[in-house]
């Protein structure tokens, strides 16, 4: 029998596990006011039902006046997990956004989630982290120099940022989000005719790696609570959004070309297959987290036959 190792080689597979749990929506400035109540975080995990201990989302100021770097407030998911669907919807308000979510997505309502005054509207990070040790009012960046000092948490899973490009001379803003394995929406991609720049309302992650972040405004005939429109003007894209994608921001729902989560799939490929297998045995006796199918806190037998009774599923 061949090792192990010639198996991985033979196979072409990689060995690096892919983060079970990631950001997939967010809402930082709903269209009118006040934003408190309205705003949103969705994330997804590869499998259903999985369990969030650990799992922080946490908002990062960036603007010069508010202290870059400071941690603007924290979010412990380790109570909750994600719905059958994989999806999982952070609300700060009781109110029903449209559309509304679905039946299988877990909704997690925290009043003033994200401070009373909202999530910031100007240069700010939002990232989700593991095992978040700091608390709102922490500094990161104690120099202010934009380089994180002050590492709070044991691994940063995905983030998100911009800056508002409307700094003070001498008084520089910084955000983020590519310190913390997340992407930075450029001003170069955000810039209108005039010169000026436009900061996101929303933004939307895609299964097929694509983004947008946009403006956001009401459908035709849509109140307070949705449903809301993506701009056609004021939008950054970055990949090849899906043909499915009709402008909606749709919080608790998949996203268009989107998959529900699959028990077993533990490189997020929405298949199990021989991936996931090598996968769990590489990392067996381990705590690889992405590898911990049921959360116990080890790779082992559990997980193995996890992925053994769901090989093929969603294949």
């Amino acid at each position: 029998m061949r090792g192990f190792a010639s198996i991985i080689v033979a196979t072409g597979m990689a060995l690096g596990a892919t983060a079970q749990v990631r950001i997939t929506e967010a809402m930082i400035n709903p269209p009118g006011s006040p934003d408190a109540g309205r705003e949103f975080i969705e994330i997804q995990s590869c499998q259903p039902n999985f369990s969030l201990q650990g799992y922080w989302l946490i908002g990062i100021d960036g603007e010069w006046l508010f202290n870059p770097g400071n941690i603007h407030w924290a979010i412990d998911l380790s109570a909750y997990s994600t719905g059958s669907n994989g999806l999982l919807l952070v609300r700060d308000g009781e109110a029903v956004l449209q559309p509304p979510p679905a039946a299988e997505t877990t909704v997690v309502v925290i009043p003033n989630a994200f401070t009373a005054a909202g999530m910031g509207n100007d240069s700010y990070t939002v990232a989700l982290v593991r095992n978040f040790t700091g608390a709102p009012g922490d500094d990161i960046d104690t120099n202010d120099d934009g380089v994180i000092d002050n590492v709070l948490w044991s691994e940063a899973v995905q983030a998100f940022g911009w800056k508002d490009d409307e700094e003070e001379p001498g008084q520089p803003d910084h955000i983020y989000p590519e310190q913390l394995n997340g992407v930075d929406i450029p001003a170069n991609l955000r810039r209108r005719a005039d010169g000026s720049t436009w900061e996101p309302d929303v933004i939307i992650f895609f299964q097929n790696g694509s983004i947008i972040a946009a403006d956001a405004g009401r459908a035709t005939g849509a109140g307070d609570f949705g449903p809301f429109l993506t701009s056609t003007t004021n939008r950054a894209i970055l990949g090849t959004l899906p043909s499915q994608f009709n402008r909606e921001v749709t919080p608790g729902n998949l996203n268009p070309g989107d998959r529900p989560a699959v028990a077993g799939d533990v490189n997020c490929d929405r298949c199990v297959d021989d991936a996931d297998l090598l996968q769990v045995l590489f990392n067996f006796g381990g705590d690889d987290p992405n590898s911990d199918i049921n959360g116990d806190g080890v790779v082992d037998d559990a997980d193995l036959l996890t992925v053994l009774f769901n090989f093929g599923s969603g294949c």
